[in-house]
């Protein structure tokens, strides 16, 4: 990253090559006025003065500074890969969920034919059983009268 400010004096130039200095993050710098840029030489111990653009390096830079909260191109290319893979697996849970639901409707539409089947055969089985109680009754009615 580049910085730049605009600078009037020389006590000006050196706040600016200090604040670049305290930033390892920032590349080259520069102060500039209209038609001037300005830089500190540490050594001299006094600003470098250039006419147009130019600019200087931070003697602090490391390529491998990122700063708190703010993604390199590299972290961003990863994030944005990562943000993709997650898209994609929401949306395939999306699809496994519809079809879930479909099938939760396809089953509860299969357990309420069981349930009346079962409320049916219970109802056979009660009818059957009062038959069988009324035949018992019967029986033990005509081993009764033949006993005497």
């Amino acid at each position: 990253m580049n910085y730049q400010e605009k600078v009037s004096t020389r006590q000006d130039v050196r706040v600016l090559f200090e604040k670049v200095k305290a930033n390892p993050a920032v590349a080259r710098y520069r102060g500039y006025t209209e038609t001037k840029s300005y830089g500190w030489d540490e050594a001299a111990d006094d600003y470098v003065k250039c006419e147009g653009e130019v600019w200087f390096d931070n003697p602090a830079y490391d390529a491998d500074f990122v700063e708190v909260g703010t993604p390199s191109a590299e972290s961003q290319e990863l994030l944005d890969e990562q943000l993709l893979a997650r898209d994609e697996a929401i949306e395939a849970l999306r699809t496994e969920r519809d079809m879930l639901r479909l099938k939760v409707e396809e089953l509860t539409g299969a357990l309420a034919v069981a349930e009346e089947e079962r409320e049916s055969a219970v109802a056979k089985k009660d009818t059957v059983c009062a038959i069988v109680c009324n035949l018992r009754a019967v029986l033990e009615a005509v081993l009764a009268y033949k006993a005497e």
